[in-house]
């Protein structure tokens, strides 16, 4: 894609009718936009996703996205204006590669105000290479045209396209990338076919299977009760990060301080805490690792009797299966040798009750040549297919074998690494504290306690959430059960099994495609966190947790990396680069826009993003910036890669903003 103009006609509280042009051809894929805050800057930005979805890029009801259309109709003065005059839209003109060749879309958004309401409406048109002008979109409906815009540019990828400074510092507290990688990927296109094809099964129900529409409801809400608790759960411990983080900080802060004054005694205590937190992190990985234990086959070693009698009576069933199945066979035998002994011409003579005791002789022979089965009952317990006895057989030998010594080995190391936290936190209570040095180190010990606090909350949170993860699996389990389960009606039945094979391999590609990109985004967040960072090679790669998306940082021993260890200029650049990362891995030829790009970065930091970022980034990057954060020096870095500067100043006199050609110092 390739933005080429935006227009803004009465937009917002800033623009009356303004044209830019964005069009970047190689090697300058750069537009900046510069601006003072409070100028229009954001509200450029935002126009543009604004014009591509509409209220699909907003999380607001109805009657707020309402109300922010209203707001952003320019108006000049306090005078009574027409409705006509009212009418305001933005237009964006791109290019797009489509089956191999390029087509040009200009997609506008428009409304107004009528009858206290504010009407909407949308216009898209295209127009190939060979065309001099646009011609409507005809090929769809007009009430498809937004899931047509949405097909080319995925609401979800484009967060990893338009993005702003603070949205970098924000994703410095926590790495939540599993949304952006969801609709990267289209997961969360498979996650609503599978929601799709359940509602088409139940509304199909026909006869005496439509009770199984109300089991579907019953458990789909308790799915969505457990999958609400888990978002609730998610929130509260990204508000604890948030609060540690602070407090880890403090500490820094403090404990720099207690240096400066104590010398040698504020070094140990710093070696202390950085072994303490490896410790704290490797105590977290393990409670982990035994916490995704017991949530598949290890609570089955808890019940070892049962588990004997299940595979007894497994091994009975099997025994009764074989039992009918041998007397099938000996039937069937009988019913042929019969058949033989009836045609024999030398038994022709001989009378049928005589044949008839021939052949009871010889079955009679049969029976005792084969093994007894005495005191067997009739028909199984279970009645599990061969399949079924396999996998339950499985389970039971993880249960009761390999996975029984795994779990003694790391809750071993679990308690030993317990037991060192406990004894480093100690040394840490127990440190000297005089005159100078006790408020502070009393201080430092505060915090700690709050620290510690917050983690054993997040200990208690992580807890809850695997719990309603087990709970939402189990949910899972009991739908497919049902869905897949015996229906009366043959069409139920052929349309359950259908529904399940559908969701099945939708299942599996996901998985698939899920770790393959996976993969690569971690080799990609990783090249990408070296070239930003100052400390080259100080991350030697990262880790992904596939099932809960978390990011790990590993150096060059293979430890993890401390999350109060990296500084926070560093922790916006694994930002940056995890954004970077993502959109790699996209492979989709998206521009990038930036508001604010520089935002709270160190000098280091913004030279290696001015540097390596911007111009590396895309084939297209438009940058809103303040002239402190491009300013003389990262322009003259930046200028051989621009094709456009523009500058915009809000005119207070005549209430709208005035856009300039040339960056600040530039613009005429």
């Amino acid at each position: 894609m390739l933005l080429k103009y935006i227009t803004l006609y009465n937009y917002g509280p800033y623009f009356g009718r303004h044209r830019f042009n964005f069009a970047t051809v190689p090697p300058k894929p750069m537009v900046l936009i510069g601006g003072l805050n409070g100028g229009g800057k954001t509200t450029l930005f935002e126009s543009v996703r604004l014009c591509l979805y509409g209220k699909y890029h907003t999380r607001i009801n109805k009657k707020q996205y309402e109300n922010k259309l209203n707001d952003l109709i320019h108006r000049t003065n306090d005078k009574r204006l027409s409705n006509a005059e009212m009418q305001t839209s933005v237009t964006v003109e791109f290019l797009l590669h489509i089956g191999g060749h390029v087509t040009e879309f200009l997609v506008e958004r428009r409304w107004y105000p009528a009858k206290g309401r504010i009407h909407e409406e949308l216009h898209i048109k295209k127009r190939d290479r060979n065309q001099s002008e646009f011609s409507d979109l005809n090929i769809i409906e007009k009430d498809q045209w937004q899931s047509f815009v949405n097909g080319l540019i995925p609401p979800g990828i484009s967060d990893l396209f338009f993005f702003d400074g603070e949205k970098v510092v924000k994703m410095t507290q926590k790495y939540d990338i599993k949304p952006s990688l969801n609709s990267l990927l289209g997961i969360d296109i498979v996650e609503q076919l599978n929601t799709d094809l359940i509602t088409n099964l139940k509304r199909n129900l026909k006869g005496d299977d439509r009770h199984l529409g109300d089991e579907f409801d019953k458990l789909n809400k308790q799915k969505d009760t457990a999958e609400h608790t888990v978002e609730r759960l998610q929130e509260s411990r990204a508000r604890k990060n948030t609060e540690i983080n602070r407090i880890q900080t403090q500490i820094q802060d403090t404990n720099a301080i207690l240096e400066n004054m104590g010398g040698g005694f504020a070094k140990k205590r710093h070696d202390i805490e950085t072994r303490l937190e490896i410790k704290r992190t490797k105590l977290n990985a393990l409670s982990n690792r035994i916490a995704e234990m017991c949530a598949s086959d290890l609570p089955f070693s808890l019940i070892p009797d049962e588990i004997n009698d299940i595979q007894n009576q497994i091994d009975m069933d099997r025994k009764i299966s074989q039992e009918r199945t041998k007397n099938d066979i000996i039937r069937d035998i009988r019913h042929i040798v019969s058949d033989a002994i009836n045609s024999a011409k030398s038994l022709n003579q001989t009378t049928k009750p005589h044949k008839d005791k021939i052949i009871s002789e010889i079955f009679q022979s049969m029976k005792k040549s084969m093994p007894k089965t005495q005191n067997m009952p009739q028909n199984e317990t279970f009645g599990f297919s061969i399949t079924q006895q396999e996998r339950i057989r499985t389970i039971i030998q993880n249960a009761s074998g390999p996975m029984i010594q795994a779990a003694h080995d790391i809750s071993s190391e679990y308690a030993a690494t317990k037991e060192e936290v406990v004894s480093l936190e100690g040394a840490l209570a127990s440190a000297p504290a005089d005159d100078e040095l006790g408020p502070i180190v009393s201080k430092i010990g505060t915090l700690n306690k709050e620290l510690g606090q917050l983690e054993s909350e997040i200990d208690t949170i992580d807890n809850g959430i695997s719990s309603e993860e087990a709970l939402i699996k189990h949910i899972t389990s009991k739908i497919r059960r049902v869905r897949a389960g015996q229906y009366k009606n043959k069409a139920n039945r052929r349309r359950a099994k259908l529904t399940e094979m559908v969701m099945e391999s939708l299942d599996m590609y996901a998985q698939k495609l899920l770790n393959k990109k996976i993969t690569l985004l971690e080799s990609y967040i990783t090249k990408a966190v070296n070239e930003l960072m100052h400390k080259r090679d100080f991350i030697k790669s990262v880790k992904i947790n596939p099932d809960t998306f978390e990011v790990t940082l590993y150096d060059a021993n293979g430890d993890p990396i401390p999350a109060q260890t990296i500084s926070q200029g560093e922790r916006q650049m694994l930002s940056m680069a995890t954004l970077w990362g993502l959109a790699r891995t996209s492979g989709r030829p998206l521009p990038f826009m930036i508001d604010t790009p520089l935002a709270r970065l160190d000098a280091e930091h913004r030279t290696k993003l001015v540097e390596r970022f911007f111009p590396e980034a895309s084939h297209q990057i438009i940058l809103f910036s303040t002239d402190t954060e491009i300013g003389p020096d990262e322009y003259a870095t930046l200028y051989p890669y621009i094709s456009e500067s523009y500058t915009i100043q809000y005119d207070i006199d005549n209430r709208q903003t005035r856009v300039k050609s040339g960056y600040f110092w530039e613009a005429a």
